[in-house]
């Protein structure tokens, strides 16, 4: 999946920094779990303890921002690989514009961020003396807004080209699916961001800050499941059948059976057993002849095929069954030859040399 094309792109490049961003967040969403904990009362950490909770909140909040600067990013620019390859059209345009917006966004947060308090260590130790901080009430709840916002664009963005694709309705609606996952990341942003509104109010922020540090780590996490799921079908339609047809094997071997899991099926007329694979025809159409029906009105015998196609059979009978044998006839005549003896071996001799006869000896 990730190996380097010179026609894919730079997404490769930003999976892997967005990957290494994730994992930076996520040390130090472990480092909160291990140390002070989540949902804990901020009149119940002492001064130093209290500093460190807010530190790991803080570091935490700007590597989920780092991630998804270029996880978005690498969304897009994969969709706009998938759905425009070769060529630069309107949908090649706005994926590239919607990540640029994004981009522009994440960046804005953070430095809003950053330079919000005076030192920037006042964030979390606010015994600094002489630091202050802005008023950032309406940060929190703007961006999560704004974030939700996105999301929604970047969900609804390739569902038209995929309805306007040429396959049947089941594979369309198939398509859409797979690309609509990021739902998961808008349900997790839509309550990350009521939480955010309810902060405009708290008195608490050590305690409540833990519902937004934890919403958008799940956040994170479905929005790596939106870029992989593109990818996944394939395989793991694969591996589902080879999976099937390994247990198909061990099954049918000396370790087990097949009996009682599955009902007899049936095939020209009979009944047969679950551990029994009978003998069939198939026709250079690829039909499979299941039964055959004579017909009594007539003297003489007429039968009925009746074929289904290949792809109707289950998996079992595919790899079990005789789909096609081919009949031939060989004749085979014999000419004796006068070189050869009566125990039908040639005389070690040249043929151009008489045979040697019998002389009888005389005493």
């Amino acid at each position: 999946m990730y190996a380097r094309n010179n026609a894919d792109g730079p997404f490769e490049d930003l999976v892997i920094i967005a990957l290494g961003a994730f994992i930076t967040c996520h040390v130090f969403v472990y480092r909160i779990t291990a140390t002070t904990g989540y949902f804990v009362h901020g009149w119940d950490l002492q001064v130093r303890v209290q500093a460190w909770h807010l530190f790991n909140i803080y570091i935490t909040t700007t590597m989920y921002n780092v991630t998804m600067i270029v996880l978005k990013a690498a969304i897009l620019i994969q969709w706009a690989r998938i759905f425009s390859p070769g060529s630069r059209k309107m949908f090649f345009w706005l994926c590239y514009s919607v990540a640029a917006l994004n981009a522009v966004f994440y960046l804005v947060t953070i430095l809003t961020d950053l330079l919000h308090c005076t030192p920037v260590q006042y964030h979390w130790d606010q015994t600094i003396p002489g630091g202050h901080c802005g008023n950032d009430d309406l940060l929190s709840p703007l961006s999560a807004a704004i974030n939700v916002f996105l999301d929604l664009i970047i969900l609804v963005l390739p569902q038209k080209v995929i309805w306007r694709l040429n396959m049947s309705l089941k594979k369309k609606i198939g398509v859409s699916f797979v690309f609509l996952s990021g739902i998961l990341c808008i349900i997790a942003a839509c309550v990350r961001l009521s939480f955010a509104v309810k902060l405009l109010t708290a008195g608490d922020y050590a305690y409540d800050a833990s519902f937004e540090v934890l919403l958008g780590s799940l956040e994170v996490a479905f929005a790596f499941l939106t870029f992989a799921l593109p990818s996944v079908p394939k395989p793991f339609a694969a591996l589902v059948q080879h999976t099937k047809s390994s247990l198909g094997r061990v099954a049918h071997s000396s370790w087990g059976t097949w009996t009682g899991l599955f009902g007899s099926f049936t095939i020209r007329g009979k009944s047969v057993a679950n551990n029994t694979y009978p003998y069939a025809d198939a026709d250079e159409r690829g039909l499979l002849p299941v039964a055959k029906a004579s017909s009594s009105n007539s003297t003489s015998s007429q039968q009925q095929e009746l074929s289904i196609p290949m792809q109707a059979l289950s998996q079992e009978v595919k790899d079990h069954a005789i789909l096609r044998t081919t009949k031939f006839n060989m004749s085979e005549t014999f000419v004796p030859d006068s070189n050869i003896n009566f125990r039908g071996v040639v005389p070690s001799q040249h043929p151009w040399q008489p045979f040697p006869t019998n002389k009888s000896k005389t005493l």
